[in-house]
């Protein structure tokens, strides 16, 4: 599977108002949340709204499209499944709170994916303990890492340096299954310097992609997983010359280079091209 996206914009599911203005931005995905975005009280409207946002969606827009269902051992999970059973499929279904592939089984068989596939929310301590098995689920598209459910669970800071295990291990399992890893939004929407820092700081652990939480978000992700012309320029020079040596060993800038070195050039190429990025 070639996955595309680097950007993923959260838009509440009770707010149909903005849906379209949030596939009118830049974002390479639109995630319409039934879950935590919305409020009890609005949780019927908010499937009627998205039911209804599908139905009269273009399909070149579901292509863009995700919408989060809520976690599978909840009655909220239930009703989203049953309000959304004969709606026209997104791109991609999002089950939060994932902590079993059992659970990925049971929403996939419950709603019928129709061409769909999911992506695995792990946003607790059973859930990073489960990823490999998670992971291993034919439905999935990608995981995500939902930092600040992981944070509050276990009574850490929601900040980088205690979630940096818990993202390195699901980056770590994520690319054992050869799945993209999704990061969790930046909560500051006013700091694009600080988002452009973090995103950057994902990048080198293996993410391919970071969610917002608001429109003017995305520019900044999207520069924080984008080589600079330097590390593309760098790479280049590392592939030819490699490539002029027949595939051996050759030193490059004063480094020795071989074929690991060669890899992690190339996929910062395909990260250039986003289009291309496995």
């Amino acid at each position: 599977m070639v996955w595309c996206a680097r950007s993923l914009l959260f838009v509440p599911g009770h707010r149909p108002e903005r849906f379209s203005k949030a596939l009118a931005s830049t974002a390479d995905l639109v995630c319409i949340d039934l879950e935590d975005a919305v409020p009890l009280a609005d949780k019927a409207t908010a499937r009627q709204a998205v039911h209804k946002f599908l139905s009269a969606c273009a399909e070149e827009d579901r292509a863009r499209l995700v919408v989060r269902i809520s976690a599978a051992n909840s009655e909220h999970c239930k009703l989203d499944l049953q309000a959304l059973h004969d709606a026209p499929r997104p791109a991609f279904f999002m089950l939060a709170k994932t902590e079993s592939a059992q659970q990925l089984t049971y929403v996939s068989s419950t709603l019928g994916s129709g061409g769909a596939r999911w992506i695995a929310l792990i946003e607790s301590a059973r859930g990073l303990l489960s990823a490999d098995a998670i992971c291993a689920s034919p439905t999935l598209a990608a995981v995500m890492f939902g930092g600040g459910d992981y944070a509050a669970e276990i009574g850490a800071e929601f900040a980088w340096e205690p979630l940096l295990f818990a993202r390195s291990q699901l980056a770590l399992v994520a690319a054992a299954h050869r799945l993209p890893c999704i990061d969790v939004p930046y909560l500051d929407i006013r700091n694009s310097e600080g988002l452009v820092a973090e995103t950057r700081r994902v990048r080198a652990l293996g993410y391919v992609a970071k969610a917002a939480i608001h429109p003017n978000q995305v520019a900044a992700i999207h520069a924080g997983l984008s080589p600079s012309e330097e590390e593309i320029e760098k790479a280049r020079r590392i592939v030819d010359a490699f490539n002029k040596a027949s595939g051996g060993a050759v030193t490059v800038d004063g480094r020795m280079v071989d074929q690991p070195i060669v890899d992690s050039a190339c996929r910062l190429l395909a990260l250039a091209q986003p289009e291309t990025v496995e």
